[in-house]
């Protein structure tokens, strides 16, 4: 079961101006209410969060209608890629992807869908295509006494790990996977 949608927030309050996905804020509380709802067995919570490999350098050479370009077309991505209970969110300066109602087998192959996609298509940008790769940290949760900062905080963690590792990787918490 998954919460109700944000609403239609007209004044864009919870939206990030450039990608058009929810802001860090929102993104938790959606993830929160997610979390409330867990079960003690069966699916669980996961948290993604997604950093594009090399973006300060990117920002830095090209300037930020490029970067922006960048984000934009990572975020159209994801947006594609994701199941329909699941939320695309600005954390730090990437993303993050609340994953409801989830299996871990699923949640580890959606993020690796993701490191391919994202690597096998270049976005368009002001200077031509530009083919990026991205830093994935994941973790999932039953809920409990799970809190959302703190899951979002051990996906950052992880997502730095995998940065950390040389890039263009996935860092889980999850026993015997990736990372």
């Amino acid at each position: 079961m998954t919460p109700a949608p944000l609403s239609d927030d007209p004044n864009g309050r919870h939206r990030d101006p450039v990608t058009g996905t929810v802001t860090e804020e929102a993104l938790l509380h959606f993830l929160e209410a997610v979390l409330a709802m867990a079960e003690p067995v069966g699916p669980q919570v996961g948290m993604l969060c997604l950093g594009i490999d090399g973006l300060e350098g990117i920002t830095a050479r090209h300037g930020v209608a490029v970067r922006d370009a960048a984000l934009l077309g990572v975020a159209d991505r994801m947006h594609e890629r994701i199941r329909v209970q699941d939320l695309v969110g600005r954390v730090d300066g990437g993303f993050g992807i609340c994953l409801a109602d989830i299996f871990p087998a699923q949640a580890v192959a959606a993020a690796e869908r993701l490191l391919r996609c994202i690597r096998a298509m270049p976005v368009p940008t002001p200077i031509g295509a530009l083919a990026l790769t991205c830093s994935v940290g994941l973790v999932l949760s039953r809920g409990g006494a799970d809190q959302a900062p703190l899951l979002l905080d051990r996906a950052r963690d992880l997502r730095e790990a995998a940065r950390r590792s040389g890039g263009d990787s996935l860092v889980t918490s999850l026993q015997g996977r990736p990372g």
